[in-house]
């Protein structure tokens, strides 16, 4: 299990968006540079019960959240009453959303989690469907592109957005490539201070050649938006995550646009893991294909 940040509330905001694009855009082809685990075991902690465990409560009061597609799986994983046991990443997610009418590739350097992806896939009848690598995955996307055929969405999740794979491209280099080429694009990133909204957005756009949308969200205290944070501990005022995303349709745009506000909402008069008060603050942008920044809208 390489993934020691299951079920925060940066995997919320990671898979509450990618599971509602997968639901609208059906894609022939999914890909993910960074799989991990298909499920976790649940883990009880501070973290958890203000990510996915507070999310599971609050979602039902709000109507965007109660339809979404992150929602249905978290509770189709988890049927019995009371909090949840399980919590899926996002291969599962993918596999659970597009089923039998899509082809996958998940890549992870962790051979207990290339075991749990294949296992995984195999229970859940995809067979052959399911290719499963346990090497760089921008190298194996990269070499991908070469054969693929059909629409595409590839998620990008990275631990070092910057660190180069035997192919020499980093996972931004990896991103700009699938842009490039008319693959569709999830990139989740994650910063430690107020300063370091958007900067995917920011960095991503230098290269890209179409229009690109950001939705990120920020842990917010009463007093203020917060200075500087940790990332290991991603619940404090001043951190944040947010994905950008490219080849996605507008009716995928507006539906992750609503997620993120009423996110906002449910979590309003939430108590961060250490006690004190906070919220959370949600911003978009998005990046004409001039490379010039678009709207900037909060919620």
């Amino acid at each position: 299990m390489a993934n020691r940040h299951f079920a925060k509330l940066a995997d919320v905001w990671k898979h509450l968006p990618l599971a509602e694009i997968l639901s609208i855009e059906r894609p022939a082809n999914y890909w993910e540079t960074h799989a991990g685990n298909a499920t976790y075991p649940m883990i009880v902690d501070a973290e958890r019960a203000y990510g996915a465990l507070r999310f599971v409560e609050v979602a039902p009061a709000v109507p965007g959240l109660a339809h979404s597609r992150y929602f249905a799986h978290l509770r189709s994983l988890n049927p019995s009453p009371g909090p949840l046991r399980f919590y899926p990443g996002s291969p599962m997610l993918g596999m659970l959303e597009l089923a039998d009418t899509a082809s996958y590739l998940f890549c992870d350097t962790d051979a207990a989690s290339v075991a749990d992806l294949e296992a995984a896939g195999s229970r859940l009848g995809l067979g052959s469907r399911v290719r499963v690598v346990g090497t760089d995955g921008m190298t194996a996307l990269h070499e991908a592109l070469d054969r693929v055929n059909g629409p595409t969405l590839a998620h990008i999740d990275p631990y070092d957005p910057w660190g180069k794979g035997p192919s020499g491209l980093s996972a931004l280099d990896l991103a700009g490539e699938l842009i490039g080429r008319g693959i569709g694009v999830v990139y989740w990133y994650g910063y430690d201070r107020p300063e370091g909204r958007t900067w995917a957005l920011d960095t991503l756009r230098q290269s890209a050649s179409t229009a690109l949308w950001c939705g990120d969200v920020m842990i917010a205290s009463p007093g203020g938006q917060g200075e500087a944070g940790d990332l290991g501990v991603a619940t404090t005022p001043g951190t944040g995550f947010g994905v950008v995303c490219a080849h996605i349709s507008p009716e995928a745009i507006a539906a992750c646009r609503q997620l993120g506000e009423e996110l906002v909402r449910a979590y309003a008069d939430g108590v961060l893991p250490d006690g004190s008060a906070g919220s959370l603050d949600f911003t978009e942008r998005s990046a004409s294909s001039s490379g010039s920044p678009g709207a900037n809208r909060r919620g």
